[in-house]
């Protein structure tokens, strides 16, 4: 009685006969699946990145409440501005910071309400995030830069020490970043780059709890998978 329920039940879910339609287990591949109903996602071919994904998903005329709420300090800040911001920032970036796709930017700051568009203008160049937690010790940091090989870091004052002497590095908390994020006459702020949804986006790492930290290579595509309800696709592992 209870096997034909849970065939009844896979069945109007669109589950194979395997799942456990209450937990998303799967007995067969010892897996747990995702048992939320399928979301409609672009094409995998459509050239898109996260950041042009995300804006596309605003409504017009954009939302007058803020888009971002710093909590500790109450700062906010509005959706045009945002837009503007990550706009100006990833032109910026290209242009004086010699940042291209493909390229690993290292994160190592607390959280800001400079970071969000700092994450959204490196996605829309097609640049990798790596952020790492900002009281790890300089020889986790080390660790985990041998991981990702990135090109340059972004991070603060109290933050930059920890880093390896020969990685070039932005200071967030600079008046050179918060030049970036407003209009220069020698950058174009329309700059397009052309972004696969299977490139890589962000390179997250493990806590290291069950041996070597490792790193997890994520595309853009699981981001939009992820923004709309949907589970990651593809995973890549560095060890």
């Amino acid at each position: 009685m209870a096997e034909a329920l849970s065939a009844t039940s896979n069945s109007r879910m669109g589950l194979p006969p395997c799942i456990d339609p209450r937990s998303g287990y799967c007995n067969e591949s010892k897996t747990f699946y995702s048992l939320r109903p399928a979301v409609p996602l672009p094409p995998p071919s459509l050239p898109l990145s996260f950041t042009s994904f995300a804006f596309s998903l605003l409504p017009s005329p954009l939302p007058s409440h803020p888009a971002i709420v710093f909590a500790s300090t109450g700062d906010t800040i509005s959706y045009p501005d945002l837009l503007s911001r990550v706009r100006f920032l990833a032109a910026n970036l290209q242009c004086r910071a010699s940042i291209s796709k493909g390229d690993v930017a290292f994160i190592l700051s607390p959280t800001s309400i400079d970071v969000p568009i700092l994450y959204l203008a490196l996605l829309s160049l097609g640049a990798v995030l790596s952020p790492a937690n900002p009281v790890s010790t300089p020889s986790e940091i080390s660790r985990l830069v041998n991981l990702s090989k990135p090109s340059l870091a972004f991070a603060t004052s109290s933050t930059a020490h920890k880093l390896p002497e020969n990685l070039p590095i932005i200071l967030l908390d600079s008046l050179q970043f918060q030049s970036f994020m407003q209009s220069n006459q020698n950058s174009n702020a329309d700059t397009l780059v052309e972004v696969s949804q299977s490139d890589i986006a962000v390179i997250q790492y493990s806590s290291g709890t069950t041996g070597r930290i490792k790193a997890a290579a994520l595309p853009h595509r699981a981001f939009v998978s992820m923004s709309t309800g949907g589970s990651i696709e593809t995973m890549e592992v560095i060890v």
